[in-house]
């Protein structure tokens, strides 16, 4: 069940944590170019050795005693896919896997990821893999710094968008870390700010409305922050990039987020099938307003469908050529019976676009 104490101080601190993210922290480490004061350095370095500490002994723990994936695969809500940090193994998140299998959401790993040093595009190419083989439907992938980058790759991947309904990310590097350009490890510094395939992914905007960014307020390796433009951004009064995964406050927040998105995803699944395709043809043709009922998750069908009615006339009265006449002949039009099931779902179709 949920821990009331952190449901509590969660209600307390979301409402400002999603509409000014970091009111909940102190103005100095607000502002770029504005002196922390030493009480608060203090804290920060005394928070930066119990992360290591935290991290050395949850690795420990994931060698010595790594739980199987299947145990945790049962529960009727929700299904969840987690995608671990870099040089992680799936049950260092063990805190945030047993909340939300408690809660009745079935968790499933990727054990193609192993210890998450490849390529974001390989490691989404695994995910993608993986979520082919499970054959989940509306399930979302909770993620923790790197896992956050994957996360958003595969939500930007063509023919996915129909089986994922978002991404939960805890301090996720979306911007990039400034420390891993000194990194010596070459799969570290793929996380800089100027490696050309993070620059790639941040311009990538389309799935930001399908994230909900968790971060605690002081991230020892994120020093930029995991706030994500267009996602809902929630800031946890909790220090440190991994000993944040064993807080209860940010468990209580992954789970909101998780349900939150299953729900969005219900809503736009509740929508008929022609009235999405619809919208997401006027989506593509660029009309203003359009995009809302198709989801982002239809862009792939948009294109698709729009490419398929430049084909084909889609509305009565329009003049077409029958291939059994002379090109001289008057062409005729197209019968109401003809007339394509979905043409006035969403309203008559405007003419001029």
């Amino acid at each position: 069940m949920q821990d009331p104490v952190a449901q509590d101080e969660l209600r307390r601190t979301d409402t400002a944590a999603r509409t000014a993210v970091g009111r909940d922290v102190p103005p100095q480490e607000q502002e770029a170019g504005v002196r922390v004061g030493w009480r608060r350095r203090v804290q920060q370095a005394v928070a930066w050795g119990r992360d290591y500490a935290w991290i050395a002994a949850a690795q420990v723990a994931a060698t010595l005693r790594q739980p199987p994936a299947d145990d945790l695969a049962t529960g009727t809500r929700t299904p969840v896919l987690l995608l671990p940090g870099i040089y992680e193994t799936w049950p260092v998140m063990d805190g945030v896997v047993r909340y939300l299998h408690d809660e009745g959401h079935p968790v499933h790993a990727v054990p193609a990821l192993g210890y998450n040093g490849r390529t974001l595009e390989e490691s989404a190419q695994r995910v993608v893999d993986r979520l082919a083989e499970l054959e989940l439907d509306e399930v979302v992938l909770v993620a923790h710094s790197k896992g956050g980058l994957i996360g958003k790759l595969v939500l930007g991947t063509p023919g996915v968008g129909d089986r994922v309904a978002g991404m939960v990310a805890v301090n996720t590097p979306f911007s990039g870390s400034v420390y891993a350009r000194w990194f010596p490890v070459r799969a570290v510094r793929a996380l800089s700010p100027q490696d050309p395939h993070v620059l790639a992914l941040a311009r990538q905007v389309a799935a930001n409305g399908r994230i909900w960014s968790v971060f605690a307020r002081f991230d020892p390796h994120v020093p930029g922050g995991s706030e994500l433009p267009g996602a809902v951004n929630v800031r946890v009064p909790v220090d440190g990039h991994f000993r944040a995964l064993g807080d209860a406050r940010v468990h209580a927040a992954v789970l909101d987020g998780v349900g939150r998105l299953a729900a969005a995803w219900h809503e736009r699944r509740a929508v008929p099938a022609s009235a999405a395709a619809v919208d997401a043809v006027r989506a593509a043709q660029g009309v203003p307003g359009a995009g809302d009922v198709a989801g982002s998750g239809m862009v792939a069908t948009a294109v698709e469908v729009v490419e398929a009615a430049a084909a084909a006339p889609t509305a009565p009265g329009d003049r077409v050529t029958d291939p059994g006449t002379d090109p001289g002949t008057d062409p005729g039009t197209v019968p109401d019976a003809e007339r394509p099931a979905d043409v006035d779902v969403d309203g008559p179709r405007d003419r001029g676009v």
